[in-house]
């Protein structure tokens, strides 16, 4: 795997993360929808890396 930044590190865990914990709360992703993060539209993930990178620079989430 290449390198990743530490916003898409975040990002890649929170959705791996989403997807196993989502049953557990009575909701589950569209078979359809559900994909890897690999094959998750571009826009959806850079979207999602752009919000883990916004909680990285406010300090929400601390770099290790």
């Amino acid at each position: 795997m290449p390198e990743i930044s530490r916003a898409e590190w975040v990002a890649w865990h929170f959705h791996l993360a989403y997807e196993e914990l989502a049953p557990k709360y009575g909701y589950e992703t569209r078979q359809e929808s559900r994909k890897a993060w690999e094959e998750v539209p571009e826009n959806n993930r850079l979207l999602m890396i752009a919000v883990a990178q916004h909680l990285l620079d406010a300090g929400v989430i601390r770099r290790g």
